[in-house]
């Protein structure tokens, strides 16, 4: 969900009124908290979801798999 610039049209089109703005911005604390990532980082560092370790990929216990 990079995508998302918060402007409320994905909730508008929700038939189930889901909270998606906050479950976006969520979403985008957990992951940036896991991988490191930050708004405005050197566009020459790697791509987290690239660069991704098995370690990180395990988070309390539970191992994602893709």
């Amino acid at each position: 969900m990079d995508s998302c610039v918060d402007c409320g049209q994905s909730e508008d089109a929700c038939s189930m009124d889901l909270p998606l703005a906050r479950l976006i911005c969520m979403l985008n604390r957990e992951l940036s908290g896991i991988f490191r990532n930050e708004p405005g980082m050197d566009v020459d560092d790697p791509i987290p979801l690239k660069s991704v370790t098995n370690k990180e990929l395990t988070v309390a216990g539970v191992e994602l798999r893709f």
